[in-house]
């Protein structure tokens, strides 16, 4: 699945594009550069997210739903999002709960759209192209390889 994001919040912006994968166990987001390079990758076991700094060899470990709160304050699980993006039918009873808005829109063939929100957060999303395919999403450990650091420095901001 390819998908295109942005996010807002008072005053801050962000965009771009990502390559996602997802099997019954795992999941795999590649965040490229405007420059079309890979950038960060989002390795996840379960709801365990390794994150990725390719330009700076560092990653971060921790809990997925945290990482999507820290960066677009909205921390959804990663079932939550598959289902989400899978799933045509009405969003988790949980995103309601935390104050998490979800409009969906729905194209005749063409790419379908999410917009979440919650607070002053508005997080886009738009699936540009959707395929499946058999087979099952690799993780590779890059611990021996890269350095363990903090989100914000793995993030690179």
């Amino acid at each position: 699945m390819s998908l295109k994001f942005s996010y807002r919040e008072a005053g801050e912006r962000q965009g771009g594009r990502v390559a996602c994968r997802f099997d019954d166990d795992a999941a795999k987001f590649v965040f490229f550069t405007p420059l079309n390079q890979a950038g960060l990758e989002l390795d996840v076991a379960g709801e365990e997210a390794r994150l990725l700094n390719f330009a700076e060899r560092t990653y971060w470990q921790g809990d997925f739903s945290l990482l999507l709160d820290r960066l677009w304050g909205i921390g959804l699980t990663l079932a939550e999002l598959k289902s989400l993006l899978l799933d045509p039918g009405a969003p988790p009873p949980r995103l309601a709960e935390a104050g998490i808005v979800v409009e969906r829109e729905e194209g005749g063939g063409g790419p379908q759209a999410l917009r979440l929100r919650r607070e002053g957060a508005e997080l886009s999303l738009r699936v540009l192209k959707s395929e499946t395919r058999p087979g099952r999403v690799v993780l590779v450990d890059y611990r021996g390889r890269f350095r363990a650091g903090e989100l914000e420095a793995v993030l690179g901001r």
